[in-house]
C-alpha cells in the first residue's frame, strides 16, 4: 500500500486570471474592475491520502523546511499511518521538494523504518495528492471566505464533512494505473493527465 503525502498552499483569493466584457466607456467603472490583493492570505495544509482514505487535515505554520517537515512526519504522519496501516505495511510517497529529499529527513525516515517509494523528479501528472488538493480547492472556493480564520474553518468543514472529499480521494487513487500506463505509452512524455 502507498501513502501519498504532500503539503499545499490554499489562498483566499484566486490567482487565476479573470476576464470581463465591458462596453466602451466602462473601462474604469467600479463594477467592471476586479480589485486584487498583492499578497493574499494563504494557509499551508498537509495531509496524506491512500486507498484507505484520507489522513487528518493539518494546518502548517511557516515555510516547509526540513526541520518542520521532520516534525510533521513525526507528530502527524507516523500516528496517522499507524491508524490506516496498523501492520506498518506501507510505502511513503512524497515528491522531490528539497525539504522532502534532505539528508536529515532521509535519515529520520530510515530510523523510523519508513520505506519511501522511488519517484521521478517532477511527475505532477502522476501524483494523486496533487490532483486531490486541486479538487479540494475547487470545493472550498464554492463559498466566499473573508479572512484567514474563515478559510481555516472552511477547509476543516470541507475536509471532514464533504462527501466529495471521500469520492475524490478514491477517484485520485483509482486513476493511478491509467496514469502510469499513459506515461509508459508516452515514453515519459506529456499525457492527458
Amino acid at each position: 500500500m502507498v501513502c501519498f503525502s504532500n503539503e499545499s498552499s490554499v489562498q483566499i483569493l484566486s490567482d487565476k486570471a479573470e476576464f470581463a466584457r465591458r462596453r466602451k466607456g466602462e473601462k474604469f467603472k467600479e463594477d467592471c474592475i476586479v480589485n486584487r490583493v498583492k499578497y493574499p492570505l494563504s494557509v499551508m495544509v498537509w495531509s496524506i491520502i491512500s486507498s484507505k482514505g484520507t489522513g487528518r487535515l493539518n494546518i502548517v505554520e511557516g515555510t516547509m523546511r526540513q526541520d518542520l517537515y521532520i516534525q510533521v512526519l513525526e507528530t502527524k504522519m507516523l500516528p496517522q499511518v499507524l491508524v490506516l496501516f496498523p501492520n506498518g505495511e506501507f510505502k511513503l510517497m512524497h515528491d522531490s521538494a528539497p525539504c522532502h529529499k534532505a539528508k536529515k529527513v532521509t535519515k529520520f525516515l530510515n530510523a523510523q523504518k519508513v520505506k519511501v517509494l522511488d519517484w521521478p523528479g517532477n511527475p505532477l501528472d502522476l501524483n494523486p495528492i496533487e490532483n486531490f488538493w486541486e479538487l479540494m480547492k475547487r470545493e472550498i472556493s464554492r463559498e466566499v471566505v473573508n479572512n484567514k480564520r474563515e478559510l481555516i474553518e472552511r477547509l476543516i468543514d470541507v475536509w471532514h464533512r464533504s462527501e466529495s472529499v471521500k469520492i475524490n480521494c478514491s477517484k485520485c487513487i483509482e486513476s493511478m494505473p491509467r496514469k502510469i500506463q499513459a506515461v509508459i505509452e508516452a515514453k515519459g512524455g506529456v499525457t492527458k493527465y
